[in-house]
């Protein structure tokens, strides 16, 4: 997919995504093409296993090198970022440990431009994939950041390319390149996790579509959830993960109902989703003062009938971590026991089918609602217009 020499290492270093993309590509079931132009995207049909024999796990040639291991997996998610796409097809790639795309001599098609240390895996079911490889070194020259390249293949559509994997402690990612990354199919910059057995872990979710050019998508599903505007809104005791009632349990709309605020109620595993809009409503609650805007983040545990107890915890305490990371001192993370749970989401009238339910409340009254919304800045735009 991407050319070696070093004007274009160059190029990658500020163009990140978009390097060498260049070529047109197969075109879908329907003849429109999406993703726009993708040199070497179709490696992806080079796999020695046809693409039904693939499975959801795969190792690296490179991973039993010398250098520091590393574990990717995650979930693909169809383009509402909530339902797991199954038969997605993932190809990566990336340089060895000298930071060059080795080959072995005996490659074919892209692979002589790829190198060896390429692999393929597809989702299963639940759109779960994983692979294990080394981490990748940075170009020889040391101008351009380690990462890895992806290129996905879902049913019915012609494959395109996505962000690549990035490592959130290498050097040379500055805040000014962080900001030029583009997030297609959602954010790849991997904060990896030691692992006791000498694995480094890195959790990435892809979802199909987002920031892809032409991606064919009519938006979520219309359908009804929540109480209708005027309606009051019941007192409940959620668990607070964030907000100034951080670690208790406490009625948000007992406490601070006589104002007016925001209530994002969401039934999605993917929180990376939620992560810019969620960042934007802390700088709103900063800017307008708590007496201006409250904002409420309403989980409402998409794993509630696999967890048991100990499960529910940890859980707990990753979201409490995940609010840590993005800042959230003003915004409440609430937590509620399932989509289901008629002493929470049954009050509010919360349609387990909904991705999200969002509430603008004035003196604990319902002033507007949206259901299924993107976490966009038009959204953002449209809900604060009422403050």
């Amino acid at each position: 997919m991407k050319f070696l020499t070093i004007n274009i290492a160059v190029t990658c270093l500020f163009a990140f995504n978009a390097c060498s993309q260049n070529t047109a590509q197969k075109q879908n079931k329907n003849g429109q093409h999406i993703g726009g132009n993708c040199e070497g995207c179709e490696a992806i049909y080079e796999s020695s296993m046809s693409f039904e024999k693939l499975r959801p796990v795969d190792t690296l040639p490179d991973f039993n090198e010398p250098g520091p291991k590393i574990e990717m997996s995650g979930i693909v998610y169809q383009r509402d970022g909530r339902t797991p796409a199954a038969d997605v097809i993932i190809y990566v790639y990336h340089t060895n440990q000298k930071g060059i795309y080795a080959t072995k001599g005996n490659e074919t098609g892209w692979g002589k431009r790829h190198g060896y240390i390429r692999g393929w895996v597809k989702t299963g079911k639940n759109g779960f994939y994983q692979f294990y490889t080394l981490r990748p070194a940075h170009y020889p020259e040391g101008n351009a950041m380690e990462h890895i390249h992806v290129t996905v293949k879902e049913p019915g559509k012609n494959e395109y390319w996505i962000s690549e994997y990035l490592f959130d402690d290498d050097p040379l990612l500055t805040s000014a390149k962080r900001k030029l990354y583009e997030n297609r199919g959602g954010d790849g910059i991997i904060k990896l996790i030691p692992k006791a057995n000498g694995i480094a872990h890195g959790t990435r979710h892809i979802i199909l579509g987002l920031n892809i050019p032409d991606y064919p998508y009519a938006g979520l599903p219309k359908i009804q959830s929540g109480l209708a505007i005027g309606q009051n809104c019941p007192a409940f005791d959620p668990v607070h993960l964030s907000g100034a009632d951080s670690g208790k349990k406490a009625c948000p709309m007992c406490k601070y109902g006589y104002g007016q605020g925001i209530m994002v109620w969401f039934n999605h595993a993917n929180l990376d989703q939620l992560k810019d809009f969620a960042i934007a409503l802390e700088a709103e609650m900063i800017n307008r003062g708590e007496k201006n805007l409250r904002v409420f983040l309403v989980y409402e545990n998409p794993f509630y009938k696999e967890n048991h107890t100990t499960e529910q915890e940890i859980l707990v305490e990753k979201l409490r971590k995940w609010c840590t990371e993005h800042g959230l001192k003003h915004v409440a993370m609430l937590w509620v026991p399932s989509p289901v749970d008629k002493e929470t989401c049954g009050l509010y009238m919360i349609n387990p089918d909904a991705k999200n339910t969002v509430f603008v409340y004035k003196k604990r009254t319902v002033a507007d609602k949206w259901v299924n919304v993107e976490y966009d800045n038009e959204t953002l735009k449209t809900i604060l217009k009422e403050f």
